[in-house]
Parts: structure tokens; sequence; C-alpha cells
């Protein structure tokens, strides 16, 4: 039977009606909950870690930096893969065990290079978000994408927030390895949740997968190639500021010690998932383009801030400012890279968008450091706001004038 792609309904319901009861979906936020959680708990002590076990500068720039270089390598493979299964939990379950392998083998890595490969592995386990996306997304009516996409923006940056301030919790409590093992309790546990998780069918039966050509042919999609462009400047402002100089300026400006840093990443990351799950309701009331350029515009003014603030609460005020922004680029871009794209090849554009995206993820802490190096902290902070509001001009011209999506009366 040849491939025949369902048609696309893009019409948009109220929210509420969006999140009815549906079978699965409790256990499915349980277990990205918890899936989060086990790839973040560990982050706050993981350069540290690397310092202790003797690696330099350069040594903890490539610990660091494995994470995000497996996901460019492995996001399209599996995102293709994924397609031609026709399901998205097979997905998910093996990336929760593989963020426990990884977390267990960082927690007793002797030296630098085993910790550098196990969070590679920890990349690996990463690259099911590709699947995890979709899967959460078909648990709600097509119509309603970009809300679920922002409710699954807001869980993954709710949780990596949470998974960092218990984190560095549990270092305080018992030491870095303590944090290490705690994340592969949370992904063991998520397990569990994720064996119980019932995933709505992708095809009818015997229907056949799309041609590899189709699936592989998405990447030229207009609509994909520009989401997944401008995803890149999104990620290299998140790694440069949040989870990268951020944390760095308070320590060495204002001296703030691990509680402060701690209020810190809180002041961030809220605000980021707060504007993750409002831009699902903004997207029925104004175009992608117009969300993407205020988001762009609104982290562009916070980073620009930063290298100037005088106080340690002006700095967590500077931070929120950039994570709002940033939470209002992520779920609206995800919808933009899919939303053309029949269900059975959404796998492939996710895939595609979450590898080009990786590029910001490792390209940003390597490329910052030596703008760092040349043009110190605040010219460090200064080019990454002028890439920001470039990128929202960029957005606001590429992503077209598409009306927004409207509810269902």
């Amino acid at each position: 039977m040849p491939f025949a792609p369902p048609s696309i309904r893009r019409r948009e319901v109220p929210f509420r009606a969006a999140l009815g009861p549906r079978p699965g979906l409790g256990l499915g936020v349980t277990a990205i909950f918890l899936y989060w959680l086990s790839l973040y708990l560990f982050v706050p002590v993981l350069a540290p870690q690397a310092h202790r076990l003797g690696a330099g500068v350069g040594g903890v720039g490539l610990v660091l930096g494995a994470y995000g270089f497996v996901q460019f390598l492995l996001r399209v493979p599996t995102g293709v893969w994924s397609d031609r299964l026709g399901r998205r939990r097979p997905f998910l379950l093996a990336a929760l065990v593989a963020c426990a392998v990884a977390a267990v083998g960082m927690a007793l890595a002797p030296n630098p290079l085993v910790l550098g490969i196990f969070r590679g592995v920890s990349g690996l386990g990463a690259c099911g978000w590709v699947a995890i996306t979709l899967l959460f997304a078909e648990f709600f009516p097509p119509e309603a994408t970009a809300r679920a996409f922002g409710l699954v923006g807001f869980l993954s940056s709710g949780s990596q927030l949470v998974g960092m301030f218990l984190g560095g919790m549990l270092a305080q409590l018992g030491g870095y390895r303590l944090s290490f093992f705690g994340a592969a309790v949370a992904a063991l546990v998520g397990l569990g949740a994720a064996v119980a998780v019932r995933e709505p069918p992708q095809r009818a039966a015997g229907e056949p997968p799309a041609p590899l050509r189709l699936r592989l042919a998405v990447v030229r999609r207009p609509s994909v190639q520009v989401a997944s462009g401008l995803a890149v400047a999104s990620q290299f402002v998140l790694f440069v500021t949040s989870y990268g100089f951020v944390p760095f300026l308070g320590a060495t400006r204002f001296a703030a010690g691990g509680a402060a840093l701690g209020v810190l990443t809180v002041c961030a990351g809220l605000p980021q998932a707060l504007t993750s799950l409002g831009s699902g309701v903004l997207a029925a009331r104004l175009p992608a383009r117009t969300i993407a350029l205020v988001g762009f515009l609104v982290a562009a003014g916070g980073t620009a801030a930063l290298p100037w603030v005088p106080t340690l609460p002006a700095l967590d005020a500077a931070a929120a400012v950039v994570g709002a922004g940033l939470g209002l680029i992520g779920p609206t871009l995800m919808t933009t890279a899919v939303r053309d794209c029949e269900p059975a090849l959404r796998g492939s554009a996710m895939g595609f968008y979450q590898s080009i995206y990786a590029i910001g993820m490792f390209g940003g802490p390597a490329l910052s450091g030596w703008v760092g190096t040349h043009l110190g902290m605040g010219g460090l902070f200064s080019t990454t706001a002028a890439l920001a509001m470039v990128a929202g001009g960029l957005s606001f011209r590429l992503l077209g004038a598409r009306r927004p999506l409207r509810a269902a009366h």
C-alpha cells in the first residue's frame, strides 16, 4: 500500500479542552519530569568534579561539550528511526536507561577521560528528547500542538531547574557523587513510570512507514530550516548566559556562594519555565514571528545588562529577564519546525531541528570562552546580546506573517 500521509488540522482548541483526561498523560508527565531531573541533578557539580579529577580549563570544556556534540551527531538518526518504527515510547525507555548508566559512570569515573565518555552517554540519553516531545504531543489533539509544546517546554525547564537546585543540595549534604547517584535513581524511577505509559497509535494497522527519501526530505522544508537556524541562536544565548557565564559572574564579581548561586539559578530558570507555558496560550493570539521577536529582544536586553549590574540582586533580575525571553522562543520554534509536517514525518523534522540547535549547545561555550578571553566579560555579553537582536530580526522576517492559530468555536 503506498504511503499516504494524513492531513493535518491547524485549528487550535481551548487550552482546558486540550488538557482533558487522556490515558497515560499523568505517567508521561512523571516520566518526563524524572527524565530531565536525571540529566540535570549533577550539572552544578560536573565542572568541579572534572577539575577535581585533574582536568584543566580546556579539559573541563571538553567534558561539558561532549553532551551537546553527541546530540548533534545522533538526533537526526533518532528522529528518522522513530518515524520508521512508528513508535516513540521505546526511545523514552532507552533514554532513561542511558541516563542511569551515564550517571553511575560519571559518579565512579576515575579520571576526566572516563567522565567525558559518560557525559557523552548522557548526551545519548538526551537524544531521546526528539521522540519524547512528539510522544507527549500525541496525547493531545493535533490542533493543540502549540500548547502541547508549551507545556512540554514548561516541564523541561521546570524539571531542569528543580534538578540543578536539588543537585546542589545533595552535593552539599553528601559530596559530589551523591548528586550523580541521585540522578541515576531519578532515571530508574522514571523508567518505572515510562513502562506503564501507553502510547497512542501513530499509524493505522498495516499502514507502511513513510519512505526514507520522504523522511530525509523534510530537512529541505523552509519552516524546518528557519526554525532550526534560529534555535541555534537561542541555545547559544542560553548556554552562554544561564548555563555558562552568569553563575561565573556571580561567583567572581559578587563572591556568591552555593546558596546565592542556587537563588541565581532559580531566578534564571523559573521565568523561562513560566513563559514556556505561556507561549502556548500566546500562539492562539499572535503569529510565531511576533512571539519569537519579542523573546529574542527581551533576552537581548537582559544579556546586555549583565556586565553592568552593580549588585547580586540586580544580576538575579537580569538573569530572570534573559530566562523569560528564552522561554518564549523554544516552544514557538519547536512548533514551527513540525507544524507543516505530516505526523509520520515529524520525528525526522524534530530530529533535524534538535540536532542543529545542539550546535549552539556545544559551540556557545567553546566560542564564548575565546571571545571572553579577548574582549572580556563585557564584550562577551555584548556580542551575545547583538546575536540575539539579529536573530530576533531574522525571526520576524523569515518566519512569515502566518496568522495565529485560533481556538475552535
